[in-house]
Order: structure tokens, then sequence, then C-alpha cells
């Protein structure tokens, strides 16, 4: 159980950091909520956004590790 949790949350990792590479700027856009201190910091993706697909492609390949270095099950 504690395998497919994991790989999961891996896979979903995977995914954003598809989507931040992608469409930085909307991406950080649609995060932008909460309170101001996070929208700040958010901010800074938006107005950046090779940052944010430099962030989004270390989030795929830290994903993919995570799924590669994953036991075939648990126990």
């Amino acid at each position: 159980m504690k395998t497919r949790i994991a790989e999961s949350i891996a896979i979903m990792t995977i995914g954003d950091g598809v989507v931040a590479a992608l469409f930085p700027s909307r991406h950080a856009a649609r995060w932008q909520i909460g309170p101001v201190p996070v929208r700040r910091a958010v901010s800074v993706f938006v107005e950046h956004p090779g940052l944010m697909r430099a962030v989004g492609i270390a989030q795929v390949a830290a994903g993919v590790a995570w799924v590669a270095a994953l036991p075939l099950a648990d126990g």
C-alpha cells in the first residue's frame, strides 16, 4: 500500500512538472491564492517563466527518480 501511495504522489509530481514546464506563467498564475506572502512568492514564477520551467523540469526528473527507486511491491 505504501508503495502505491508513493508512486501516486510521484506521478502527480511528474504531471505537475510537465504542466509547469509547458505552461510556466499560466501554471504559476493559477496558484496566486492565499496569504500575501504566498502570492508574492508565486508572482516571482509568473514574472520569470524560465525559472518556473526549470522547477517543472526538476519536478519531472525528481518524480521519475522517485518511481525508479521504489520497490516492486510493499514488504
